[in-house]
Order: C-alpha cells, then structure tokens, then sequence
C-alpha cells in the first residue's frame, strides 16, 4: 500500500506480519464511522448515565466496534478539568498510552490518539506514535490540537502563544514530525519555535505517516486542517444539510486549489436512539437542560470564546446545548431510522465520516449496531462487515 513504509525503512515488527490498514484512511465505506471520547466521556452533564471511563468497559466497547466493522476508536485530550479540581471534565486518561492498549485488544479498528501539539515536543510525539503504530501493526493516528485553554498549558511552564502563532508552531510540529517518521538519518532543524540537533525516530514505524485529523474552525485552523489533514472536521454552524454542504464544499475547494489534495471531511456527533423520537427528546432535555453541567460549560466556552475565535455571533447558547449533549456535537436523535436518515443526509451533505458519542457508550453502541448499522448498509452507505473483513 502506497501509505506504508517502504521495504528498506520498514519495522522488524511489520517485515514479520503484513501491515494492516488504517480503517478511517482506506475504507470504501462511503459513511466511515468512529467512536470518540471513551477515554474520559463526551457529555457534559451531572445524570447517572454519564459515562465516567471505567476501563474494563472501554475495552469491551472497543471489541465491540471492532467487530461492528466501525472504522476508528479515537480519543479526546484534556489536562486540566474545567469546573475546579477533580471535576470529571479532567479524568481523561493520557491518549497515547490509552492507544496502545486499546491497539493491542482490537484487531482491525483504526486508534488515534489527541495530541496537544504546544504542549507535546514532536520528538517525544513521533516515538510514542511509533510505539502505537508498531503495537497496532499500521493502525494508527493522531487528532492534532493546538490548544486554547491557557491554564493547562501553564502547567508546562508555558504561555499560551497568540492564535496565529499556535497554527504556526503547529505547522513546523508537522514538518518535523513527518521528516522523523519518514527519515532514517538524523537532521538539525532550525525554525522560530523548534531547534534540533541530531533528531531522529527508532525504531521504524510501519506507516509512512499516520492518519492525522484536524478540526480547525477559525480562517487559519481551516488553512492548517487543509494543507495538513487526513480528515478535517467541521463544527457545523446549522443542522440544515445545505448549509452544512456549503461548509464541506470550502473546506474541499481550499485543499484542492491550494494545497493539490483530496481530504476527507468528518464531524463529529451524540447519539441518542430510542423507540420514538418524543422518548428520545425528553431524555436529551433531561440530561441536557435538567441535569446539565452548566457551570463547566459555562467556563469553557468563556475561555474558548475569549482564545479561539471560532463561533459565529449568535451561537453561543447553541455551543452551550451542544457541549452538553456531547462536546459540541451534531444531534443524531431519534428512532434507528431518523438516525440513519440524518446519517443519509449528512453523507449527500458531502461528510464522509462520523463521530459518535453516547451519554451510556456501551448500551449506546449495542443499539446502534442492530437498529442503524443494518439500515445504512440497505442505503449502500456501509457494507457489511463481512465483505469489508
């Protein structure tokens, strides 16, 4: 495959087994699916079903959707909580780690890990993403971030860097990250924010590159996501699917006319499926309006509003719902099939591959995979998993 390493830089690991394909890069799904957020939970809300990252559980949902045929199993990032000490919003366990042993309980599902890219040195991050690509067997990639949340980037000893200036870090974070994955020499760098001396990556890894997404939303996230992107996600400013099309369609011309490339384009979701779409929508209001966290949420999008200047004017108490049903994601409620039909809707909207977060991961994904994965494959948006095997 033409994104695997070449036979003089291959790992002993992957000389011995042949490499796997990384699911969310190489699926001719049309619809690609991922669970996000298990390393922690996605919700913000104080209602008992909310998930709080039992491991055990995390591992038998992972099994799950891998059998399932589900293309990715990505995490989220979080250093610092929002809402004080020991608030949940902080007990996210560390991504790289987390992806390693997820890797090595899963078979063929693509594992990425979120990476803080002005907190994490490239250096340590290419090893690490080494070590979850040599455990996977060519499964891996990475969520890149810059970062925004001022206070967990003090805990480095660091200040937050000025918007344009975390992008422009971030662009030399990439340039050196993929000469140390695909180089076998040692190499000096000399940038504004990184200087190397001697700088190489052991051992090999089994991609030439993992998959990188991104989710830049502000004018230059947007650049970065175009030109260094696998898969860009967008934060959709409407439910309305001509609406959300106008913002693929940019985000596609941009990669096309300026950078020479084809991206995917992805979004991420929460999910709540019940047997009407009335029962579906009294429990989001219970655990969004009812029971939500609206302390934390309200901090965050302070922080978020004041350092990354993404929202449109008007949206705020639409981010606020939103953060509640599952970090800012777009609404998949109902019956199986008005899932699947807002599925449908979103694919002809040109998105090519969902996100899914659940309030109960588990029993959420349980439902999904036998009410709404059988209809998208009568849609032809999936095939089974037999024939993608």
């Amino acid at each position: 495959m033409a994104d695997q390493a070449d036979d003089g830089a291959m790992s002993i690991m992957s000389e011995i087994r042949p490499p796997k394909p990384n699911l969310l890069r190489d699926s001719a799904n049309r619809i690609k699916l991922g669970v996000f957020a298990t390393n922690g939970g996605a919700a913000f809300t104080h209602h008992p079903d909310r998930f709080d990252g039992d491991w055990e559980t995390q591992v038998r949902i992972a099994k799950h959707a891998d059998e399932l045929g589900i293309e990715g199993f990505i995490s989220a990032s979080r250093w610092k909580p929002f809402g004080g000490d020991q608030h949940y919003s902080g007990d996210l366990m560390e991504t790289y780690t987390w992806a390693a042993a997820i890797a090595a309980s899963t078979q063929r599902i693509a594992v990425m890990s979120t990476v803080h890219m002005t907190i994490i040195h490239p250096v340590i991050a290419a090893k690490m993403a080494t070590t979850v690509d040599i455990v996977s067997n060519g499964r891996a990639g990475m969520n890149l971030v810059c970062g925004w949340y001022p206070a967990e980037v003090a805990m480095f000893d660091e200040e937050i860097k000025p918007h344009a200036d975390r992008y422009a870090l971030a662009d030399e974070w990439v340039e050196i990250f993929d000469r140390l994955y695909a180089e076998t020499k040692s190499f000096d760098y000399n940038g504004e924010y990184y200087k190397l001396r001697g700088a190489i990556n052991q051992p090999r890894p089994v991609q030439n590159r993992p998959l990188f997404m991104n989710a830049g939303g502000s004018p230059r996230g947007t650049e970065f996501a175009a030109k260094n992107a696998d898969i860009a996600f967008i934060l959709a400013q409407s439910t309305d699917p001509l609406k959300i099309k106008a913002q693929v369609d940019q985000y596609r011309h941009l990669a096309r006319e300026k950078y020479g490339k084809e991206i995917q384009i992805g979004i991420s979701t929460y999910v709540v499926q019940r047997d009407t779409r009335q029962a579906a929508e009294a429990y989001v209001h219970d655990y969004v309006v009812t029971q939500g966290d609206d302390a934390a949420v309200a901090e965050f999008i302070e922080i978020n509003v004041a350092n990354a200047k993404t929202m449109p004017d008007g949206v705020i108490q639409q981010m606020s719902f939103a953060l509640k049903a599952g970090y800012g994601g777009f609404p998949l409620v109902g019956t199986a099939e008005d899932i699947a039909n807002s599925i449908k809707a979103l694919s002809d909207a040109g998105i090519d591959t969902i996100l899914l977060t659940w309030t109960d991961y588990e029993g959420g994904l349980r439902a999904f995979g036998k009410d709404v994965l059988p209809r998208l494959e009568q849609m032809g948006l999936r095939e089974p998993i037999a024939a993608t095997a």
